[in-house]
């Protein structure tokens, strides 16, 4: 495929369309003064993080985003701080994931809580 950017997959939808379908989206993201959890398909979250990563339309089908990680943007002047927390392997299969057990992925995991 030569231009991810524009193919328009049968029955479905290019990153173009995707880019148009999430414009306002990210206006009522920029709105809010609250933190919000986006849980999204990775062509959905790498249209998000291009758009505040502030990266150009044609970086967008080939962005990296990590499986298994919780990505924390923080807005600051011009821009994001982004902060990246991998799920331990065991969080991401139980039926309910501990993400307060998270760790930046720059910072080694904490060590196992001690057994009662």
């Amino acid at each position: 495929m030569r231009d991810k950017l524009r193919y328009r997959y049968p029955r479905g939808e290019s990153y173009e369309d995707v880019i148009d379908r999430l414009e306002t989206v990210i206006f009522e993201l920029e709105r809010l003064e609250t933190p919000v959890l986006v849980i999204g398909h990775q062509a959905v979250n790498r249209c998000l993080l291009a758009y505040f990563r502030n990266k150009p339309i044609e970086d967008v089908p080939n962005l990296e985003v990590p499986l298994h990680t919780v990505i924390e943007l923080k807005p600051v002047a011009y821009g994001c701080e982004e902060i990246q927390y991998y799920l331990d392997r065991d969080d991401v299969e139980s039926i309910t994931p501990r993400i307060l057990n998270a760790v930046p992925t720059n910072q080694p995991p904490p060590p196992d809580p001690p057994s009662c």
